[in-house]
């Protein structure tokens, strides 16, 4: 009884928690504040999954620290998120 109760256990937890798995092809993300931390380090792993990745930055000079480290299929940019005249830049 207690191996069925665990066998069940375990079903349920594996149907519930299964991560949906995305397909990168020809999908496109976009991701603010990629200069460090968080934001870097997920267009860096997006970027090597096949995702497009769009990441803007606040600083110039990270431009060139994330270039070296994404693939041709990325896009850098610097972007203020407080500015609407960077979201609007970005639109265009």
């Amino acid at each position: 009884a207690l191996s069925i109760g665990l066998l069940c256990c375990y079903l349920f937890y594996r149907t519930w928690n299964a991560s949906a798995k995305i397909i990168p092809h020809g999908r496109f993300v976009l991701i603010t504040g990629c200069d460090s931390g968080f934001g870097h380090t997920l267009a860096i792993r997006l970027d090597q999954q096949g995702f497009y990745v769009l990441a803007g930055v606040l600083m110039e000079k990270s431009i060139l620290l994330l270039k070296d480290k994404l693939s041709s299929n990325a896009t850098i940019f610097r972007l203020d998120i407080t500015q609407q005249t960077d979201i609007d830049m970005v639109y265009d």
